[in-house]
């Protein structure tokens, strides 16, 4: 008959182990919601990773309360969270590569325009600053720089927007529209027809929406496989860049995000 000790014992262990295998899961987890293209779903991860959904819901929820993961909630599906970018930059930056490939691009753009280029990645719930290049004059746009901005008042918020399904931007305009200002578009209706006029322009505008004393345009970038994965921006204070000279950098724009287009892999 075992003592109580050796019962202890084999409970510790039979812990440790368990222990060892939520975690083994919830990486493996992990790297599938990396390895996705698009946001994944819970049942979808629990098929690849031969787990039941009870078992993957709790994992991913662990994961989703420490950020390594974020919920879409356009698709419900999950992806990569904001903790993984901050992990990340703190051993290496996980966005480098693409900022070497755009920096000569935005340096262009700064000198010839003479305002603000920003560089962005689209997130589940907004838009990620990637690298900020501010021109000298002492006005200038504030910085973005590692920040989240908002879709619906954003130029490349609103490329993103108007990328969606109408299924998926349905969703997305069923939660109320925050106002940043008075310019901001905060009727769906009117936002649905400004994201139609995007999907013809090929650019997005922001005039004075997020920041009223702030005006911006913005072009998307796509990879080789058509997947959007960057946005090139130019911004300014309204009165060096009113809404009249925004508008005519379209041209611009498209062709400096075709210029990064071409130094993608």
């Amino acid at each position: 008959m075992e003592n109580n000790n050796q019962i202890t014992s084999k409970q510790s262990i039979n812990k440790d182990s368990s222990s060892v295998q939520a975690v083994d899961r919830a990486l493996m987890l992990l790297k599938l919601i990396g390895e996705s293209a698009t946001p994944i779903s819970v049942g979808d991860l629990a098929k690849q990773a031969d787990l039941n959904r009870t078992t993957a819901w709790r994992l991913i929820g662990s994961l989703e309360n420490q950020g390594f993961v974020e919920k879409d909630p356009v698709s419900k599906g999950y992806q990569l969270g904001y903790a993984i970018h901050i992990l990340s930059t703190q051993t290496g930056d996980p966005y480098g590569s693409l900022k070497r490939r755009a920096y000569r691009t935005l340096e262009e753009l700064k000198g010839e325009i003479g305002e603000t280029v920003l560089l962005s990645v689209p997130k589940y719930d907004g838009t990620l600053t990637i690298d900020q290049i501010d021109t000298d004059h002492s006005v200038r746009l504030r910085d973005y720089s590692n920040t989240i901005s908002p879709l619906h008042c954003t130029s490349n918020g609103k490329i993103w927007l108007s990328l969606l399904s109408e299924k998926e931007l349905d969703i997305f305009l069923e939660q109320p529209l925050k106002s940043y200002s008075k310019y901001t578009i905060t009727d769906p209706e009117e936002l649905r027809k400004e994201l139609l006029n995007i999907r013809v322009q090929k650019v997005g505008t922001a005039i004075g929406e997020l920041d009223e004393s702030e005006n911006a345009i913005s072009a998307p970038i796509f990879d080789k496989k058509k997947n959007l994965v960057a946005f090139v921006t130019v911004g300014g204070p309204s009165f060096r860049l009113p809404e009249e000279a925004t508008l005519a950098l379209r041209n611009r724009m498209l062709e400096a995000a075709k210029k990064i287009e071409e130094q993608l892999d």
